[in-house]
């Protein structure tokens, strides 16, 4: 029972840590949904976000990119903040 309860606080602290983590490694800006909407598909290449690229230009040939866009921004930079973020815990778990 004691030890069911220490790693029921162990993960919690591990969670707790990955959304620190996640803020950290969060690079978006006030303005990402702005660039997002300025250059479309050329701005998630840039920054590495092919499949969104990819979607968004698809998109722009029946207009809908251009809406959908600037709405992708913030998601995908909080989903790669979290695997990030989820690495480094990873890593640290196997290097101790």
């Amino acid at each position: 029972m004691e030890n069911e309860t220490g790693m029921k606080d162990d993960i919690a602290t591990k969670l707790a840590q990955a959304e620190n983590m996640k803020r950290q490694y969060d690079k978006s800006t006030k303005a990402s949904w702005f660039w997002a909407f300025l250059f479309g598909p050329i701005y998630y290449a840039v920054h590495g976000f092919w499949g969104r690229a990819v979607i968004v230009l698809l998109l722009n040939f029946i207009i809908i990119g251009f809406i959908v866009s600037p709405f992708l921004a913030y998601p995908a930079w909080r989903s790669r903040a979290e695997k990030k973020a989820l690495l480094a815990l990873q890593t640290a778990a196997l290097i101790r």
